[in-house]
């Protein structure tokens, strides 16, 4: 399979185009830099289908997805933006109709199972596309899922890559093109493979929770909890699902923004199961469970680090004991001399 070019054809589904308005906001790179060429290795990438950003529209653009479906822009990777309804509880209806073509209405669901026999990589863009996000919240009417649990955890592309989720509420905007870029480097054998998680998540990104690499966990540490928005503390009594959720959002856009780092809450939105429990409800506080834990991990650890640390001292003082005993005993024999009870 030759890949000096590589066609992105980016579905929405049950979406509401979050993530294509925050990867517009990308900047280290931007989105331009990307598909101009202008980063090293990562030429030759064509948008040749969103919905939302494409000039074609109506019947050319559906043309594109019969065309992609019949084979004319292999290779190519799938993208997805949103949920994947489950047709088979619409009834007489439909839930997410992305074209037509031919009088023939374009399914999301049939375009998928068309498109992932196909496609050299798949990519999930956001909880949504990734676990179902809000569209499969409970009760789920429509049947929503993710593409990592319609397309299964086995299964792999051309390139032999499962899908690779990149889970937000949406995603940090370089997260989507960071990852998109080292996939398609590593496709073309020029950086190694990403490394993902049980969830598919890459781990250079979700490897930490929120709450670990949280900007203001300086206040957690102190002991000190904010109790109502505006107050100066860790947001945890205000229902933050840091502790729980993987995610780097330490910064939004360009080094600014980001959660807490602004006063908000983590939502969990990064979380399989969200909007669902364990992240809801959002404002409530997140189970006690991993807290309890994290507190006894650090109590041990704190006592580690002290031990480490006085360890030299105590080192440099035992060489001095038998000295200071010698001349204890010294002192001890010359208080006795004076005839005082020792």
């Amino acid at each position: 399979m030759s890949l000096e070019e590589i066609n992105l054809i980016w579905l929405e589904g049950q979406d509401c185009a979050g993530c294509t308005i925050s990867v517009k906001q990308a900047s280290n790179p931007t989105l331009i830099d990307v598909l101009t060429g202008a980063i090293p290795g990562l030429g030759g990438l064509k948008l040749v289908y969103h919905p939302t950003l494409m000039f074609e529209w109506g019947d050319d653009a559906s043309q594109i997805l019969v065309d992609a479906m019949d084979g004319k822009y292999d290779p190519f990777v799938l993208i997805l933006e949103g949920a994947i309804p489950d047709e088979s509880k619409a009834g007489d209806g439909v839930f997410c109709v992305i074209g037509e073509h031919d009088g023939n209405l374009l399914k999301l669901s049939d375009v998928i199972d068309d498109l992932a026999q196909r496609c050299a990589a798949a990519v999930a863009i956001g909880t949504c596309a990734s676990y179902g996000g809000i569209p499969h919240g409970n009760p789920n009417p429509t049947g929503a899922k993710g593409l990592l649990d319609y397309l299964g955890k086995e299964w792999t592309g051309g390139l032999g890559l499962p899908v690779i989720c990149i889970p937000g509420c949406p995603p940090r905007p370089d997260n989507i093109i960071q990852v998109l870029g080292q996939a398609v480097l590593a496709a073309r054998g020029l950086a190694p493979l990403l490394e993902l998680d049980e969830w598919h998540r890459p781990v250079a990104f979700y490897g930490y929770t929120m709450h670990e690499l949280c900007p203001i966990c300086g206040f957690y540490a102190e002991g000190t909890d904010a109790h109502a928005f505006g107050d100066t503390g860790c947001l945890g009594a205000l229902g933050c699902k840091g502790i729980i959720t993987n995610c780097n959002n330490t910064t939004w856009a360009d080094g600014y923004g980001g959660c807490t780092g602004t006063g908000a809450p983590c939502f969990g939105c990064t979380h399989p199961d969200f909007p669902d429990a364990p992240t809801s409800p959002f404002f409530a506080k997140a189970p006690a469970m991993p807290f309890i834990i994290e507190n006894i991990k650090g109590m041990l650890a704190h006592a580690e680090m002290g031990f480490e640390r006085f360890k030299p001292v105590m080192e440099s003082l035992l060489p001095l004991i038998p000295e200071f005993i010698e001349a204890l005993d010294t002192q001890m024999e010359a208080e006795k001399d004076k005839g005082r009870k020792i």
